[in-house]
């Protein structure tokens, strides 16, 4: 009986544990803090506006971006109109999650990517979202690069 009790409690232990990858396929994956993100064009932030979107590689408009599809927000504290400059931005966290927009036919699923700057450019974090019903699920790491085409790489830090 104690060796039975023992091997149940072992099982459960190690599936509590966390089944960390470096495979930014995986659904598992979370960025490094201390990664970096780079911003490798100049970026627009629209009149009124404290934030741009990037979606399939491309800026584009607020209203024109395409909710069932991956798009990535970069907030700034200051409105526009203005630019930002290429820059290497630092991952300070990441969050994922997910939330009702229509219950319950839509759902967002989404991440947030906190930054800070060494040059001292006002961002605050991207957020990358799609669209989807409650039978999907988030994305990955590499479906949100992909959807940033060469406008923004990351550059993982090692997890220790």
């Amino acid at each position: 009986m104690r060796i039975l009790l023992t091997a149940i409690t072992v099982l459960f232990i190690s599936a509590c544990a966390s089944s960390q990858t470096s495979d930014p396929n995986s659904l598992s994956f979370r960025i490094p803090k201390g990664s970096t993100l780079s911003l490798n064009k100049e970026l627009t932030i629209p009149y009124n506006d404290t934030h741009a979107v990037v979606q399939h590689g491309a800026e584009v408009k607020d209203r024109d971006k395409k909710e069932y599809a991956i798009n990535c927000r970069l907030d700034v504290k200051d409105f526009g109109p203005r630019t930002i400059a290429p820059e290497d931005f630092t991952i300070t966290r990441t969050e994922d999650g997910q939330n009702w927009i229509s219950e319950p036919s839509i759902m967002r699923f989404y991440t947030e990517i906190y930054l800070s700057s060494n040059k001292g450019t006002d961002i605050i974090k991207m957020v990358c979202q799609e669209y989807g019903s409650q039978t999907d699920r988030n994305f990955t790491v590499a479906e949100m690069q992909n959807a940033l085409g060469d406008f923004f790489s990351i550059k993982f830090a090692e997890n220790k």
